[in-house]
Order: C-alpha cells, then sequence, then structure tokens
C-alpha cells in the first residue's frame, strides 16, 4: 500500500495532485492524504475555536474538496482522507509522517508560491525531512514515465542506486540520461538542463538531497532551478 501527502491550500492544482497520486497507485491499494495547514488559532473557548476554523475554508475551497472526494470514487483502490491542522511545528510534522507511513509528498504550486508565513514553514519543514518530495508545476496531471537524473558529484550515490530504488518504490520506464553536477555553477547547471530537456521526452527530473549537517562545509549550493516547467522529485539520499 502506498501512501500519498498533499499539503493542500484547496486551490484547483489539488484536485491535479490527487489525480498525479492516484496514476503513481499503478492500481495499487493507496491512500491518499490531503492536509489542510492554517494559521494557529489562539482561543480560549471551545465555541470559538470552531468558528474561527470554519470560518477559515470558503466554499470554493469546499468545492475543490468534493471534487477530489467525487475522483477518487472511480478507484476503488484509492482512499481519500482529510486532515486539518492549525499551526506546524518540525516535531509535530514528523510523527504526522511516521504514524502515516507517508511514501510521498506532492508539493502544487499553489503551496510552494505562497507567501503566507504558515506555507512557507511547512516547506521548509518538509524539505527537512527524509520523505521523498514530487514537486509540481502546473494544474496538469503528471505521469511519471521518463526521467532525467541531475547527480550531484558530492553524493554517495550512484545511477544504479537511484535506478535500484525507482523501480522498488516507484516504477517508471526508465532513466534516460544523467547530468552530473560537478562543480558548475548553478547557472550552468540550469543551461545544460534546458537544453537537455528542449530536445527529449522528459516527464521529470530526479535529484537527490541530504541533511543539513552532513553537507560538506564551503560547498557551493548548486539548486535546481524551480522555474523549470517540469515536475521534480528529490529523494534524501538516507533513504536510498
Amino acid at each position: 500500500m502506498k501512501n500519498f501527502l498533499i499539503p493542500t491550500r484547496l486551490t484547483p492544482d489539488t484536485i491535479s495532485a490527487v489525480k498525479t497520486a492516484i496514476n503513481h497507485s499503478k492500481n495499487e491499494n493507496a491512500k491518499i492524504i490531503l492536509f489542510l495547514i492554517t494559521d494557529e488559532i489562539n482561543s480560549f473557548s471551545a465555541a470559538q475555536y470552531l468558528r474561527e476554523q470554519d470560518s477559515q475554508i470558503t466554499h470554493k475551497e469546499l468545492d475543490v474538496l468534493d471534487n477530489c472526494r467525487d475522483l477518487i470514487e472511480n478507484f476503488p483502490n484509492c482512499r481519500l482522507e482529510f486532515k486539518r491542522q492549525s499551526g506546524i511545528s518540525s516535531p509535530l510534522f514528523k510523527n504526522f509522517l511516521q504514524f502515516h507511513s507517508v511514501d510521498l509528498i506532492l508539493l502544487t504550486k499553489s503551496i510552494i508560491t505562497s507567501k503566507k508565513s504558515v506555507h512557507i514553514n511547512l516547506v521548509h519543514i518538509i524539505e527537512k525531512q527524509k520523505t521523498p518530495i514530487l514537486r509540481l508545476i502546473n494544474d496538469h496531471t503528471t505521469q511519471l514515465n521518463k526521467a532525467i537524473y541531475l547527480e550531484n558529484a558530492y553524493s554517495r550515490l550512484n545511477i544504479d542506486d537511484v535506478q535500484q530504488y525507482m523501480q522498488d518504490q516507484f516504477p517508471l520506464q526508465k532513466i534516460s540520461q544523467v547530468l552530473k553536477k560537478e562543480q558548475e555553477t548553478s547557472e550552468y547547471i540550469n543551461f545544460l538542463l534546458t537544453e537537455v530537456l528542449s530536445k527529449n521526452d522528459i516527464d521529470f527530473v530526479i535529484e537527490t538531497r541530504t541533511s543539513e549537517r552532513s553537507k560538506i562545509k564551503n560547498k557551493k549550493s548548486t539548486q535546481l532551478n524551480q522555474h523549470f516547467d517540469i515536475p521534480v522529485l528529490s529523494l534524501h539520499e538516507e533513504t536510498v
């Protein structure tokens, strides 16, 4: 069974993320959790707390939730759950991932680009976890079929390690190409990646990340340009 977590603002791209999770389930049993994070509510009154909590969801957002529920009914192998959380912390989120045995976090563009502090904090917390992260970039359903691996020269992993992990955890056709970060600048890496993506039928990019404490000191960052019109699957090296 695969467990997917979709942090959501209940915007239309949530529906596309649910479709992506359904496609990724490969007809196996799957649980898809919609995770709504709202600003922390400070109230001594239970009644006032409930009133403020209910007022944070609009009719348009409820329509998105209803659309997700209607969609999931067509896929008996998948189950949809909706969780709400007022405020968030790293220990709380880590416990949530462990309790629900989350296999993949799908980050929508609306969450990634949100200017609200609660969402910025959530994305920062997510990137510190060891759970795989799929960053989505638009409202289209994502098919994970053909990938390019952006290899970090300082990584302990090689293409065979990543390919085996993908076959075991996220079945896909193949990793077609590899780009090495080496010690080039992020601008040059982004230029190379742009060239490859423009000439090949690539569905998504795979990159790896490490814990902050394990990074080599003074190593210049070569982060992937988040403006590429392609999803990015980020794997933590300690889990591969």
